[in-house]
């Protein structure tokens, strides 16, 4: 798996932070040196239903830009559109809003295997990434009593017999079922073999690894806690470098298992095709200002969200990258 971009301050079009942070909202009110935007409201489409992890970034997004006045004299709005795990959402951003600034979306890595699935022409790539904002680590799990003590436990298991391991997650191709494949991958067994199974919610898939009926579970830690907290569950790893803790005990990564590899469930904010250059830069510069308020940052943290801050060009070859990832990962599953 290809390693993440390296995460650090940034500097958007020569301006620096602190220049942004006492002169950003005077820029952006009306129109600006460097383009139109915003030249009038802007909405944040979320391309699934209320209630998800895109829909809850997007109107904590908003929350910020309206609590801190990031756009004076505008307003900002979240607009809900469904169907095919983003896939009409994003064909909407890319041919109806194309080169207009004042439409944005949130996206992430679950878009990715959606898109791939429904065998989509469109991509994220065909959009203006603006910046990825967050992301989040997904963490293997097994039933206390499970004779699976570590991570190497599971792989030698499943490199024996792969059909003695059973893997429960969320949907198909997402990012639970991506976090499995490249364990296998990386462990150099073979993906095609992964038996997975796929639940609605995290109820479902909770009482399927405390029942017994799957091996292993897949999902964000947040998903697990109370169960790893009550001792009912154990943690065989989490998929990101930074360290996590539950309960005070810092919890193994695939890394310190052995497993030089990372999953994160990344989102980030995205704009439609061929918007002026000079607009790509004052969208940059606004999503700056969001990233670096001290309310976002209270979010972030209140939420289990790891601060995942690329823009502009590294932002789009990150995406490009994880794109091109998971969309060879999903042929080797057998699910493409």
């Amino acid at each position: 798996m290809s390693r993440p971009v390296t995460r650090r301050a940034f500097v958007a079009g020569g301006l620096s932070l602190s220049f942004l942070a006492t002169t950003g909202c005077a820029a952006l009110e009306g129109g600006s040196v460097a383009g139109d935007f915003p030249s009038r409201n802007v909405e944040i489409m979320v391309p699934a239903a209320p209630g998800g992890g895109w829909d809850l970034t997007a109107r904590q997004f908003q929350h910020v830009v309206q609590e801190d006045d990031f756009l004076p004299g505008r307003s900002t709005s979240v607009v809900n559109v469904t169907g095919a795990g983003g896939a009409v959402g994003i064909s909407k951003l890319v041919t109806k809003n194309r080169k207009d600034p004042h439409t944005l979306m949130i996206t992430g890595l679950v878009m990715v295997g959606a898109l791939t699935l429904n065998q989509s022409k469109i991509t994220i790539s065909d959009t203006t990434p603006i910046a990825t904002i967050t992301a989040e680590q997904e963490v293997f799990v097994v039933k206390a009593d499970s004779p699976l003590k570590t991570l190497k436990d599971l792989v030698d298991k499943y490199q024996a017999d792969p059909a003695s391991v059973s893997w429960g997650g969320g949907t198909i191709g997402g990012t639970d079922h991506i976090a499995a494949g490249v364990l296998v991958k990386t462990a150099g067994a073979d993906p095609s073999k992964v038996k997975y199974i796929s639940y609605s919610g995290g109820g479902e898939a909770t009482a399927a690894i405390l029942s017994g009926d799957v091996t292993v579970g897949i999902s964000g830690l947040s998903e697990f806690e109370e169960q790893i907290t009550a001792g009912k569950m154990r943690v065989l790893a989490t998929t990101g470098t930074d360290p996590m803790t539950v309960d005070g005990k810092q919890l193994p990564t695939l890394q310190s298992e052995g497993y030089d590899t990372e999953v994160l469930n990344w989102r980030a904010i995205v704009a439609p095709p061929d918007i002026p250059e000079a607009d790509r830069q004052r969208l940059i510069e606004f999503a700056t200002l969001v990233n670096s308020s001290p309310e976002w940052d209270e979010i972030r943290k209140k939420q289990g969200w790891t601060d995942f801050f690329q823009t502009g060009d590294e932002a789009t070859k990150f995406i490009a990258d994880e794109t091109t990832r998971v969309e060879s990962l999903l042929k080797e599953l057998g699910i493409v």
